[in-house]
């Protein structure tokens, strides 16, 4: 009998260990529930959104710093909109400070990586939705802050439930240890996005892509990490996007044939588990396992709140991801191959 005791002990989760992971996991699905409940336009981007508030390292905002947070972006999507209304239609105007703006959101290191994701969201969708009238770049803006705002409420109301603990020191302290860079390193680094981001943004701007604005918007979060300049990064992240479509796909097709809104909420906690334990894990690449997850978030997101074309629509949002994806990762390895030949000492 004691035997049969042991093996069950052997088995048993420690669950204490795996609050960070439930934490991320079920949160997920609380928001994805709630945002869903609640219909609203976008509702789909408080999911992706909320996720940096509950990734690994992640800590619970005070008042002081929810409400500084959100006053923060509501300055910047202000501004950018007041922006895009005296510039867009000046081109040799527009498209220099929007390159002089991205530059210095991604040279930064004043911002916290949340708020300066949503604001490179900002400034790259405000704009070019706004090229087919300026009342949806102000209406996309609104959007953007409420859904910030719903991104933290809700991710807050997580940490109520899933209180920090012991197995979050380990995360707090890897996040510690990331080594900062300095400010020539920060700025090359900046001038390098730059390049790589001027040839979509004038694309995008001179044919009118509004239509496929969700490439440009992955573009410009993707490129954020300095890990895609490492080549098998690269490849981890096309393949975990790639894996991150699959299942949202699979997903969207589960949903087809079982419309149910509990049924939803238990797929996206299955396929939400297998990605948090690759997330809060040691693998070096731990991290482009949260962003396959928010493709997976976004992806089911968007398809199940469209009435019509969900079906049309799944394919086209993995096709633009993957497009965005492939377009990062092989620009990051030119980038990185001519660095490379520049330094390298001639024979």
């Amino acid at each position: 009998m004691s035997g049969k005791l042991q093996n069950i002990a052997l088995f048993s989760i420690d669950w204490k260990a795996s609050i960070p992971v439930l934490r991320y996991v079920l949160g997920s699905c609380f928001i994805l529930g709630v945002t869903a409940l609640m219909n609203y336009d976008l509702a789909y981007l408080t999911s992706v959104l909320s996720l940096g508030f509950m990734a690994p390292g992640a800590r619970p905002l005070s008042f002081k710093k929810a409400s500084g947070f959100i006053l923060i972006l509501i300055l910047m999507t202000g501004t950018t909109v007041i922006f895009t209304e005296m510039f867009l239609d000046y081109a040799l105007v527009f498209m220099p400070l929007l390159l002089l703006s991205l530059l210095w959101l991604y040279y930064t290191d004043k911002l916290p990586l949340v708020i300066k994701l949503f604001a490179l969201i900002s400034l790259v969708i405000i704009p070019l939705v706004s090229i087919d009238g300026s009342a949806i770049g102000s209406y996309i803006a609104l959007r953007l802050v409420f859904n910030a705002f719903m991104a933290i409420i809700l991710s807050q109301i997580v940490f109520w439930a899933f209180p920090l603990c012991e197995a979050d020191i380990p995360f707090e302290k890897k996040q510690k240890e990331i080594q900062k860079q300095s400010d020539r390193e920060r700025f090359n680094y900046a001038v390098n996005i730059i390049l790589l981001l001027m040839p979509v943004l004038l694309l995008f701007y001179i044919f009118k892509l509004s239509s496929s604005i969700l490439i440009l918007t992955f573009v410009a979060i993707l490129s954020i990490s300095p890990a895609l300049a490492n080549k098998k990064a690269g490849l981890v992240m096309i393949l975990a996007n790639i894996l991150g479509g699959i299942f949202g796909i699979l997903a969207y097709q589960l949903l087809v044939m079982v419309p149910n809104f509990i049924f939803m909420i238990l797929i996206t906690l299955a396929i939400g588990l297998f990605f948090a334990n690759k997330l809060f894990s040691d693998n070096k690449f731990a991290g482009i396992f949260g962003s396959a997850f928010s493709t997976f978030l976004l992806i089911l997101g968007s398809v199940t709140a469209s009435d019509a074309d969900a079906g049309s629509k799944v394919w086209s949002r993995v096709v633009q991801i993957g497009i965005a994806v492939s377009y990062v990762v092989m620009a990051f390895g030119i980038l990185n191959y001519i660095l490379k030949s520049k330094t390298r000492p001639e024979s």
